[in-house]
């Protein structure tokens, strides 16, 4: 039952998807709506949802007890990284895209695919563990990821510089949570008005974000697109490998969680990965292809994984 549930909330989420590739396959999404909409989502939708939902689901002592859970998908994220960059050695994996596939493997896309996942399945209840995922997976990878991927590019000279790296990783969603959290660690009263008006606007987050998975997946050249040994490595990685690292963590760390977190953070660990991984190969110089290809093919997977993973977390946890 918990499988039939957990699928039913994917299809939901892939019909979604698929009414953005059939939207660009007709041609009624141009370059310039495809621009669009992630720059709407990201900047103008995401920001103030996140910080309503600090405002409504945290309170100021409850806020201070769980952001120790932070470290937990912290850790997590540094190990399975760790990690797949000595099984991708050990296993032969071409050298010109292990960081890239190690930054892959480690890091999930909590925005795009995050937000709507957990609330198909868990509801809004479970966007406090959310967002502390987030806050881990954000720092992570514009720090540790960003300094891998870079290595591994032939722009010896294309570097952020440290400006350009601060605005990365202060994006309009983080500011958008810090100033939530501001508000509630000062007491500031915010009007309902105005937590209702960016409640409404994150309703149009998980529609719209969805329909631009499906525009990508349309846009994608899939002659082209090279299935080989390193990208089922690292698909592996990232389905299979980080969410199994996760259930470990929980088990092991002397901490506590409650089992909605337990379940948020499992579930997290194995979504698709960050679109950014594939913006940042193309930006350094490294290799774009496989990054984009894997970005798409983990978030193709994860529609059949996510499920699975569901059904084994309600059983043992």
């Amino acid at each position: 039952m918990v499988f039939l549930n957990a699928l039913e909330s994917m299809l939901s989420i892939t019909l979604l998807s698929l009414v953005g590739y059939m939207l660009a396959w007709k041609g009624w999404i141009s370059r310039e709506v495809e621009i669009f909409i992630p720059r709407f989502i990201t900047q103008v939708v995401i920001p103030p949802y996140l910080m309503s939902s600090v405002l409504l689901h945290f309170n100021h002592d409850s806020f201070l007890s769980l952001i120790v859970e932070s470290v937990v998908p912290m850790i997590s994220l540094i190990i399975s990284f760790l990690l797949f960059l000595a099984l991708g050695r050990l296993l032969g994996m071409d050298k010109k895209h292990l960081n890239l596939a190690a930054v892959g493997a480690a890091t999930s896309n909590t925005i795009f695919i995050g937000i709507p996942v957990n609330n198909a399945l868990f509801g809004e209840q479970a966007i406090t563990h959310l967002l502390l995922y987030f806050l881990g997976n954000t720092l992570f990878f514009w720090t540790v990821g960003n300094f891998a991927i870079a290595r591994e590019g032939t722009k010896a000279d294309h570097r952020l510089t440290r400006r350009e790296l601060l605005q990365r990783i202060f994006s309009a969603p983080l500011l958008g949570t810090l100033t939530g959290i501001a508000l509630l660690l000062l007491n500031v009263p915010v009007p309902r008005f105005v937590t209702e008006t960016c409640s409404m606007l994150g309703g149009l987050g998980t529609p719209l974000a969805l329909i631009f998975v499906g525009v990508i997946l349309r846009r994608i050249d899939w002659k082209t697109a090279h299935m080989g040994k390193d990208i089922i490595l690292t698909l592996t990685g990232r389905i299979i490998l980080a969410p199994l690292i996760m259930i470990a963590l929980v088990r092991i760390l002397p901490m506590q969680l409650p089992t909605l977190a337990e379940q948020v953070y499992i579930i997290q660990a194995g979504l698709p990965s960050m679109t950014q991984i594939a913006l940042l190969s193309a930006f350094y110089g490294a290799d774009k292809e496989f990054g984009s290809v894997f970005v798409c093919l983990s978030s193709i997977v994860g529609m059949i994984s996510v499920p699975i993973w569901m059904t084994i977390i309600s059983t043992w946890l």
